[in-house]
């Protein structure tokens, strides 16, 4: 465990920085995190939410905060125990009453800016995540990993979504402080929300062992793949890759090369290999570039991997790049200009000899992908 963890650790923290946690659909990433809302706001309150009304001359909802403890305060607040809100918040079912209020001052007043429904646990885990330091990945991602199984939707909820904004770097500098046993836990439980279960799979690749990479193999091999597992095949793909790299690696491009297998499986294998490419770089070329071999002689995803070629300057497979221009299969508009970009940029010489009898056949064609190289780099 300690191997494959330092040797992650290694490649992963030297490469280029990530914006956020790579397994996770933006619209998890975007979301304000509680300890976000917290930094962000002048006060603080929590308390119980009473007497939700409308206001019949324009509409407009209402509802008493009265409050019990400030968990932040301002001057503002003065001796104010009631903030109004301006929304209609009904208790409804298991809604709790107590709520946690985040405003910011206007006009020296109270100005109330968003909330969420808090039961004694959610104000807990909100005080204990204010105090952390942000500049301290290890720390901050280990208090959080605690509650990513919590019993209290909220805390669990939020819990994921520091991880979601979390960079890829800062996962695995708090790798010492997961679990592999409650990873394996949160992803064989069906209750575990799909939109997770690649995370987690990716923070098992980051901190798990061998008997891990074969709970990751199990889940990806199976036939027909659940629909949980087909949603979160990339995550599940690149911790396999990380805990068994031989294995991983040979997966991926057995996957990459069945045109029966979903679409969907597909495309999330490619953004595995993605992933590695960026944080790997060098170290798994020789992988990325079988791949990449894997996807050329089918045309619903040759572009794909001639695109992602180009773009990385790996031009070791131009000779099986330029041999599917003539194949019915990828006569596609998109899949020939894909091609003839990729001959463009290479510098080898059988990609000269390429352009210049394309040129013969199709010169428009040539024409105009060298025009859309040139509008590119006046961007």
């Amino acid at each position: 465990m300690f191997r494959s963890f330092a040797l992650v650790a290694a490649l992963v923290l030297l490469a280029p920085r990530s914006d956020a946690c790579t397994f996770c659909g933006d619209n998890v990433r975007t979301r304000p995190t509680l300890r976000m809302q917290y930094a962000q706001s002048k006060a603080v309150l929590y308390g119980t939410l009473k007497n939700p009304r409308f206001d019949p001359k324009t509409d407009n909802g209402f509802t008493d905060l009265h409050i019990s403890a400030a968990l932040k305060d301002d001057p503002a607040r003065g001796n104010q125990n009631v903030l109004t809100i301006r929304a209609y918040l009904p208790i409804i079912g298991d809604t709790p009453a107590e709520y946690v209020a985040f405003c910011g001052v206007a006009g020296g007043k109270l100005d109330y800016a968003s909330g969420v429904g808090a039961t004694p646990a959610v104000v807990e885990y909100l005080k204990g995540a204010a105090k952390l330091d942000t500049a301290d990945a290890p720390t901050r991602l280990g208090y959080f990993f605690k509650y990513l199984g919590s019993p209290d939707a909220v805390v669990a909820a939020d819990a994921f979504v520091e991880f979601a904004r979390a960079t890829d770097a800062d996962i695995v500098k708090g790798a010492k402080r997961f679990d592999p046993a409650v990873l394996r836990k949160l992803l064989a439980d069906e209750k575990t929300p799909a939109e997770r279960l690649g995370v987690f799979a990716f923070l098992l690749g980051v901190c798990g062992g061998p008997a891990d990479a074969q709970f990751l193999a199990t889940a990806l091999k199976q036939t027909p793949l659940p629909e949980h597992v087909r949603d979160a095949f990339g995550g599940l793909l690149a911790g396999y890759v990380l805990l068994s790299p031989k294995d991983g690696w040979a997966f991926t491009q057995a996957v990459l090369g069945d045109d029966k297998q979903p679409f969907s499986v597909r495309l999330s294998a490619i953004g595995s290999v993605r992933f590695f490419q960026a944080t790997r770089g060098a170290e798994c070329k020789a992988d990325v570039l079988r791949c990449c071999s894997a996807l050329l002689p089918h045309g619903d995803f040759a572009d794909q991997a001639i695109e992602d070629l180009r773009r990385w300057g790996y031009w070791d497979l131009s000779a099986e790049v330029f041999a599917q221009f003539a194949k019915p299969t990828h006569a596609a508009p998109i899949v020939r200009r894909c091609i003839v970009r990729y001959a463009l940029t290479c510098p080898n010489d059988d990609a000269k000899r390429f352009v210049a009898a394309v040129k013969q056949s199709d010169p428009k064609l040539v024409a105009a992908v060298e025009e859309q190289l040139k509008q590119f780099e006046r961007k």
